[in-house]
């Protein structure tokens, strides 16, 4: 959009924001034209790409690399995404909430989270050394260094990457991200089989936000029109700011494991945690945190609290219905698959991802908390929840830590859904929400995967380590989930409907 008096009269000629959208291009975007389903498939889509290639990719690095070595990488990955976390200060979401951004203030927003990116990065290039020493991680500074570049380049993606989603172009969102993992892995599995070893990992996480930075660039060079007068985004900053304090708390809950046994249970044992944790977050990276984009900023444009709640209760059924029965299945059904196919020194993963596994089904449905609030202007409320979560997750870990690895976790677990419950409440209370309408979307997921679990337990009373075995298992578990979805055919198709959008619902096919 352009500034001066053209910008003034897009205003004038532009509906309401409760009717419409107004991208940065400066045409509007009516509400009965936007599809949720359709853009939350998009993202999720991807991210579903991701999820599998970056498990694949894991997979392969299990036969090049020792879990010493990738918890060099798992240790360093929370630095490098603390370091984005505070350049961003939250003005890439504050970029997207807001009602009006002109081509100047999404530049001068872009120009001061590189230049911040860029100082940050060098002081963690300086420090890689010392926090080496610290924690006597040898080969840490080296591998901190190295992925110290991508922390530029992600800050540099991510204020076009914020336009785009702000125009709801959630499509043109997925593929450059689906583009960036899949070059960045190829690449990836090409260095390991030419013994390249940790440097192939490495590799994968610079080269996507090259890839990132770059086509989003391209795709957002006529909505950006970078300079250095700052004072333009002072008001983005504002509300950034909340924003960012939630981010930085919500980061250290979810990362204070990693450091806490990387410097107390050394390198081997951060490794095994961190292969858990990616099984443990594919719910929220698949489905939780792509929703969550498309509900900010559709929500941000609703007024209408009764369509929101209807909007919110149809997602969590939805969501219910994916991540309940997956994530459970894993407290069994992976013991298997896992020792045919990891090496040895591998294994102790699996009871670390038996018990994280149904973490990542209750986390699928409180993720969307932030999304709510904030779309409502409840930055503060939200800095507050976070708060509360970050203080008791960090006390959680910092308490069990004595009883070891999967003791740790165990306490995470209890904790963990303790706070889901509260959160999800929270939603509730705040979109005035009926229980019994919540209740009634997360019937079917929550209903499918007891008797999917009581189906397993009958049969096999969770013995599963044979291949006759985990056959049986599977297919009991299978069974029982699809035949409570049939009977649940309705609810289910209700809950779809709703986010494809009632227009859309009405036409014919």
């Amino acid at each position: 959009m352009k500034s001066g008096t053209t910008h003034d009269a897009d205003q004038a000629r532009t509906p309401t924001i409760p009717q419409c959208i107004l991208p940065i291009a400066g045409f509007p975007l009516c509400l009965d034209d936007i599809m949720i389903l359709k853009n939350l498939l998009s993202m999720s889509g991807v991210n579903v790409v991701k999820s599998v290639l970056q498990f694949l990719m894991t997979l392969l690095m299990t036969y090049f690399v020792s879990p010493a070595e990738f918890g060099l990488v798992a240790f360093s990955l929370p630095f490098i995404a603390f370091i984005a976390l505070l350049t961003d200060m939250g003005m890439s979401s504050a970029m997207i909430q807001r009602e009006t951004l002109t081509a100047d203030e999404a530049g001068a927003a872009v120009t001061l989270m590189v230049v911040i990116g860029i100082a940050c990065a060098l002081v963690l290039a300086a420090l890689a050394g010392p926090l080496a020493g610290a924690v006597k991680m040898e080969g840490l500074s080296t591998v901190l260094a190295a992925l110290s570049v991508s922390v530029v380049l992600s800050i540099a993606a991510m204020g076009p990457r914020a336009i785009l989603e702000r125009s709801l172009r959630y499509q043109t969102v997925a593929a450059v991200e689906a583009g960036a993992a899949i070059v960045a892995t190829l690449v990836c599995v090409l260095g390991a089989i030419k013994g390249w070893g940790i440097w192939a990992l490495i590799s994968y996480y610079v080269l996507v936000q090259v890839v990132r930075a770059s086509a989003f660039g391209i795709v957002t060079r006529h909505q950006v029109r970078l300079n250095f007068h700052w004072r333009r985004v002072v008001s983005i900053l504002t509300f950034g700011g909340w924003i960012l304090a939630s981010n930085i708390l919500n980061f250290a809950a979810r990362n204070i494991g990693n450091l806490l046994i990387g410097s107390s249970l050394g390198p081997a044992a951060v490794g095994l945690y961190g292969i858990a944790y990616q099984v443990m977050i594919m719910p929220l990276m698949v489905i939780s945190w792509p929703a969550s984009g498309v509900l900010f900023a559709t929500l941000s444009r609703m007024a209408n609290r009764e369509q929101q709640a209807k909007i919110v209760g149809a997602m969590m059924g939805a969501t219910a219905i994916v991540t309940f029965p997956a994530m459970f299945y894993l407290t069994f059904g992976l013991k298997f698959p896992t020792s045919a196919a990891l090496s040895e020194h591998w294994l102790a993963a699996v009871p670390v991802i038996a018990v994280l596994a149904p973490v990542g089904a209750v986390q699928s449905l409180a993720a969307y908390v932030g999304a709510i609030l904030l779309a409502n202007g409840e930055a503060r409320l939200q800095f507050h929840t976070s708060a509360a979560n970050s203080i008791a997750m960090i006390g959680t870990f910092i308490f069990a830590l004595p009883l070891g690895l999967i003791g740790m976790v165990q306490a995470y677990l209890v904790v963990a859904t303790i706070i889901c419950i509260a959160l999800v409440w929270l939603i509730c209370h705040k979109l005035r929400l009926p229980y019994r309408l919540l209740a009634k979307g997360l019937l079917p997921g929550l209903l499918a995967t007891a008797l999917g679990l009581l189906a397993v337990w009958l049969l096999t009373r969770f013995e599963v380590s044979t291949l006759e075995q985990w056959v049986r298992a599977t297919a009991a578990y299978l069974i029982a989930v699809l035949a409570t979805y049939a009977v649940f055919f309705q609810i289910v198709r209700a809950d779809l409907l709703t986010l494809v959008g009632e227009r859309h619902a009405r036409l014919p096919g």
